[in-house]
């Protein structure tokens, strides 16, 4: 195995166990008795580990009237050449709620985000749906206040 290989995964699992270590209202979020992970906690924890050498691009493949899809590319940039790592997808309607008739793309590129730490693992209490996902799939009587203390932001 590789230097280059070993480190890779010795960060990742890092951004793991911080993740598997953080605490209900500072960046996991309860939901149901099940505990979610928000997007702003994996990604902060990605460049916390691995800085810019993680590059994360998105594809918007259809923005129409009605729906949004788009997919969430995360690369590790090497001295040689870009690695593909993983990739998520998010598909939105937008007249599904509040949220999609007003930020569809925003809301689906979180979620592609999301999915595509997911995909590198990087989840909470094994959940793959972030708590933002999540949150917009409940009913509005239900939802819960999202606060990811990482950076402020009150979902």
């Amino acid at each position: 195995m590789s230097y280059e290989k070993e480190h890779f995964d010795f960060c990742l699992n890092q951004v793991r166990n911080d993740i598997a270590n953080a605490k209900v209202g500072e960046g996991l979020v309860n939901i149901k008795g099940k505990i979610y992970s928000t997007v702003g906690l994996r990604i902060a924890k990605l460049r916390e580990r691995f800085g810019t050498s993680i590059s994360v691009r998105f594809a918007v493949h259809e923005n129409t009237e009605d729906k949004v899809n788009i997919e969430c590319i995360i690369s590790l940039d090497t001295e040689n050449k870009t690695k593909f790592l993983a990739n998520g997808f998010a598909e939105k309607k937008r007249n599904l709620n509040f949220i999609t008739k007003t930020s569809a793309v925003e809301f689906c590129q979180t979620t592609a985000l999301g999915r595509a730490c997911a995909s590198l693992g990087i989840i909470g209490d094994h959940n793959i749906a972030s708590a933002e996902e999540m949150y917009a799939a409940q009913d509005d009587s239900d939802k819960p206040k999202i606060i990811n203390q990482n950076n402020g932001m009150d979902i």
